[in-house]
């Protein structure tokens, strides 16, 4: 059937949103409430966890929760006739479970499939599955019509899926600079800012041993980490590692901060260090917004995260769990305030060119209507 040039393609997003305020459900959120030119926007929205430190974890209610996200996505089918459903897998064992009954499902009113990985690292998790697990899941999961990762750089599970097209399309955040701008101040100490998940893979411990390094330089500093813990436990083993190097004047832990309060400590701030090793990280919002705000960054060579900082102009990129490297570069940014400026200056010019909202928005749209005039040509 030929595509009308007046019809809107209809698609299903299948999604958490915020919270908790982590980068995935927060794109998925801004996607939600776009405007398009040629596409309607359906939500069925996941709820499985509150807290960051509900993650991952099994609860009775999110089972049931789960039933609910099913019922709900195949209404929304049906009742709207759907054209293309957007899903965003997990990586875990826990997530790619749940995704396993959601897409057995909603794959029967076939429909166009796009999966779009959030989070990387799937077919690391899965390529050793046996059994009833690898049927089941292969079921859910392999030959849907197209593939989004967010860098190329990530681990291809698209191509692992047999996606029949694979796309990279990094993610882009609306603008909040200008709102800001006349906030920024001089610190008498510069300021070193970590926002993201307070999990061990996301560096903290590698930051926190950095901070050390650069104490014992000499420098003067300030670390502002930003953030849920992902246990109390954890939060507590923090707290004692700081007593234990005397770093409890040097780093703060904000919590959680979001919308201007968040902002705010993205202008006041005078570096960016993100030094993750997460597993499933597969691209780094927060890296765009510290480039938002003009901000150098210290991050790893990890995944995605070279296709967003350039080393040596934005940015310093270090290897994984190398906290020496991190101080290193941290120590060169602290002593040289004009380095400091003009990386920041790149770093906001690299936003505007390459990570807006708008650009993320246009890219979508595009893939979902090539999508689903594959179908209609049929």
């Amino acid at each position: 059937m030929a595509m009308q040039s007046n019809k809107k393609v209809k698609l299903l997003i299948v999604g958490q949103t915020p919270p908790p305020y982590v980068g995935q459900m927060m794109m998925i959120e801004s996607l939600v409430h776009a405007n398009y030119r040629n596409v309607d926007v359906y939500h069925t929205r996941m709820n499985y966890s509150q807290r960051a430190d509900q993650i991952g974890k099994v609860r009775l209610r999110k089972v049931l929760h789960l039933f609910q996200v099913i019922i709900d996505g195949s209404y929304k089918i049906f009742r709207h006739r759907i054209d293309v459903i957007y899903y965003p897998p997990g990586s875990d064992r826990v997530p790619l479970l749940r995704d396993i009954a959601t897409l057995i499902v909603l794959r029967r009113f076939g429909r166009k499939l796009i999966l779009v990985f959030h989070a990387s690292g799937l077919c690391e998790q899965v390529s050793a599955w046996r059994g009833i697990g690898a049927w089941l899941f292969r079921r859910a999961f392999f030959f849907p019509d197209a593939a989004i990762q967010k860098s190329s750089l990530n681990p291809p599970d698209g191509e692992f899926l047999k996606a029949a097209a694979v796309y990279t399309i990094p993610n882009g955040l609306a603008d909040e600079f200008q709102k800001f701008q006349g906030l920024k101040t001089i610190n008498s100490v510069p300021v070193i800012l970590f926002v993201g998940l307070m999990i061990e893979e996301k560096g903290v411990e590698v930051l926190i041993e950095a901070a050390r390094l650069l104490r014992a330089r000499g420098l003067r500093f300030r670390v502002e980490m930003m953030g849920e813990f992902v246990s109390e436990s954890y939060r507590q083993e923090i707290l004692r590692r700081l007593d234990d190097h005397q770093l409890s004047d040097w780093i703060v832990f904000l919590g959680r901060k979001v919308a201007n309060e968040k902002w705010a400590h993205f202008r006041r701030a005078d570096i960016f260090c993100f030094p993750s090793h997460y597993r499933a990280e597969s691209f780094g919002n927060v890296l765009v917004e510290a480039m938002m705000f003009e901000l150098p960054i210290v991050a790893t060579s990890w995944r995605g995260i070279p296709d967003i900082v350039r080393d040596g102009v934005n940015g310093f990129l270090a290897p994984v769990r190398d906290a020496a490297a991190i101080a290193q570069r941290l120590a060169q940014l602290l002593q040289d305030v004009q380095l400091r400026t003009s990386m920041g200056q790149n770093g906001r010019a690299r936003y505007l060119e390459s990570f807006t909202m708008e650009n993320y928005v246009h890219q979508t749209e595009t893939v979902v209507l090539e999508v689903a005039r594959k179908r209609w040509a049929r």
